[in-house]
């Protein structure tokens, strides 16, 4: 992808099980890179997400397609494949290891065709995956969760020239 990455906003947080960043997607650009860091506080598991418009509701509830390669250095890899969920997988953590370093790149998520993304995602194991929004809806925010605290997150918004 050739082009340039140009600062749009950051947002974190710490003690909390969810963290909405708004204004993230506009028509300025086609691809967007989000790029997480962090700490689950216990056993956080699988860390997910979901596109948002602006005012605040998933334009996909239910809609949601993945396939998920789980890169796990201590077993065989394992495959995972969802459809039509009410959210994505972004990553998968333990309870001995809960930091994570994730890039999401989106394509479209600002146009009224499906939003498509790339995920890559480190902690215990590595993860590669793709997902679609089955969505017309444009997005602007995203919601990032999990099932125990963050403590911290930070999340860093580009958008790609």
């Amino acid at each position: 992808m050739a082009g340039n990455l140009e600062f749009i906003k950051s947002a974190s947080g710490t003690g909390i099980t969810s963290l909405t960043v708004t204004d993230m997607f506009s028509s300025d650009y086609s691809v967007y890179q989000v790029y997480l860091r962090g700490n689950g506080s216990q056993n956080v598991g699988s860390l997910a997400a979901e596109f948002l418009d602006s005012g605040g509701t998933d334009i996909a509830q239910g809609a949601y397609d993945t396939a998920i390669l789980r890169l796990d250095p201590t077993t065989t890899f394992g495959e995972v494949r969802t459809t039509n969920a009410n959210s994505f997988e972004i990553a998968y953590t333990s309870a001995t290891d809960n930091d994570f370093g994730i890039l999401i790149t989106v394509f479209n998520p600002y146009e009224t065709s499906y939003t498509f993304a790339t995920i890559q995602a480190m902690s215990k194991q590595g993860t590669k995956a793709i997902v679609v929004a089955k969505s017309t809806t444009s997005a602007e925010q995203m919601k990032f969760y999990a099932n125990q605290q963050f403590t911290p997150i930070d999340v860093s918004v580009y958008g790609v020239k």
